[in-house]
C-alpha cells in the first residue's frame, strides 16, 4: 500500500508544470498589478492582503507637488519606508510646512494607528511602502525606539 501511495504522488508531481514543484524568485511586474487613487492625489498599489482581505503590504505613489491630506488609521502600527523621492512628513490634523520632516530613499518609520499625520511630494515623485502589523509586534530595538 505505501509503494502504491508513493507512485501515485511522484504521478501527481509529474503532472504538475514545473513551476508548481520548484519554489522560485519571482519579479512582481508592478504596473500589471490594479492601482486604486486613494485621498484624490495617490496611487495605492497592492502587494499582499491580509486574511480578512485587508490590504497589508502596499505601494503608495505620489506626483511631485502632491500632498496626502491628514488622516489616521483606525487599528495597527504600520512599518513605512520610503522606496524614492524625497517624502515630507509630518504628526497632526492640519498640514504645516513649517513642522514637516524630510525623509530621504531608505528611510524607514513607525507610524502608530489613530495618529494624525500628512505627507507630501514637495520637489519629486515619491514612492512609498507601507507595511501593515495588524497582528504583529516590531522587533525589541524598533519597541524600544519607539517607545
Amino acid at each position: 500500500m505505501k509503494a502504491l501511495l508513493a507512485s501515485l504522488a511522484c504521478l501527481a508531481l509529474l503532472a504538475l508544470p514545473a513551476a508548481a514543484t520548484a519554489a522560485e524568485t519571482t519579479l512582481i511586474d508592478i504596473g500589471a498589478l490594479q492601482s486604486k487613487q486613494v485621498y484624490g492625489v495617490a496611487d495605492l498599489t497592492p502587494l499582499a492582503v491580509s486574511p480578512s482581505g485587508k490590504p497589508a503590504v502596499v505601494l503608495l505613489d505620489l506626483d511631485a507637488g502632491e500632498i496626502v491630506p491628514p488622516h489616521a488609521t483606525e487599528s495597527g502600527l504600520r512599518l513605512l519606508t520610503v522606496i524614492s523621492g524625497a517624502m515630507s512628513w509630518g504628526d497632526g490634523d492640519r498640514v504645516d510646512e513649517t513642522k514637516e520632516t524630510v525623509y530621504p530613499p531608505g528611510s524607514v518609520l513607525t507610524v502608530p494607528a489613530k495618529l494624525d499625520h500628512w505627507l507630501a511630494a514637495r520637489s519629486e515623485p515619491v514612492r512609498i511602502q507601507l507595511i501593515v502589523l495588524d497582528d504583529e509586534t516590531p522587533v525589541p530595538g524598533i519597541l524600544e525606539q519607539i517607545k
